[in-house]
């Protein structure tokens, strides 16, 4: 059995090592993006990761950049994923609805960032950048270095959503570097099968964390729509 831990939750399905789903829609890129060059670096290092879970139905990066320590990078890429099938067949809601309880049991002791009141989250968010900017490490305070949830939502019954921030490292010239991200992943259920989509955006301040949150809500409404119209 393979194990796929990620800010999903836990995909404990047993996967076959079968050709995963190959859908013949285009995958739609998330807002503002544009389609990778197979030659890249960042599309070469999606599809080993993809390799080991099903296909990559997408690779997708910003021209906008922002500096990492000094060098530009894309200040956002995306990715899409379509799973492997599961040795019980095909998925189904019961699927999603197994995977949405496990990913809300991970972040049980979670409160997460975002509220209906809008002052209430904005001040949330201001506080975790004040603390990640000083490296501000009080007990019982919210810290960057372990994964943040700012939000988890069931789009319908064949999808959800689960907005995140994350501390990454990097390695350059025998340095550590650290950097965050706001990072947006979905599960999305369509005849039969699977198909996880994420956005990783840099982390420079509020705006980040709600371009992250509304691109990824919209990705999952884009892509059902092409799934259907095939």
């Amino acid at each position: 059995m393979k194990l796929w831990i990620s800010s999903l939750g836990l995909l404990s399905f047993a996967l076959l090592s079968l050709p995963a789903w190959s859908a013949d829609a285009v995958m739609p890129a998330p807002r503002g993006l544009s389609i990778c060059a197979p030659d890249s670096q960042l599309s070469s290092a999606m599809k080993l990761v993809a390799s080991k879970f099903g296909t990559l139905a997408g690779c997708f990066v910003s021209t906008e950049q922002a500096p990492i320590h000094g060098t530009n990078k894309p200040l956002e890429s995306a990715f899409a994923i379509a799973l492997f099938q599961s040795a019980s067949g095909p998925y189904t809601v019961a699927s999603v609805d197994q995977l949405y309880a496990t990913t809300a049991q991970q972040w049980k002791n979670v409160k997460p960032l975002w509220d209906k009141d809008k002052s209430v989250y904005e001040q949330r968010v201001r506080k975790l950048m004040q603390e990640a900017s000083s490296s501000a490490s009080v007990q019982g305070s919210m810290s960057i270095d372990q994964p943040v949830l700012v939000s988890m939502r069931r789009i319908d019954p064949g999808s959800y959503t689960v907005v995140s921030i994350r501390r990454r490292k990097i390695s350059k010239d025998g340095a550590v570097f650290s950097f965050d991200t706001a990072d947006g992943d979905a599960l999305i259920l369509s005849d039969g099968n699977l198909t996880r989509l994420t956005i990783q955006r840099q982390l420079r301040g509020q705006s980040d964390v709600d371009a992250v949150r509304s691109e990824i809500t919209d990705w999952v409404q884009e892509a059902s729509k092409a799934f259907l119209a095939n």
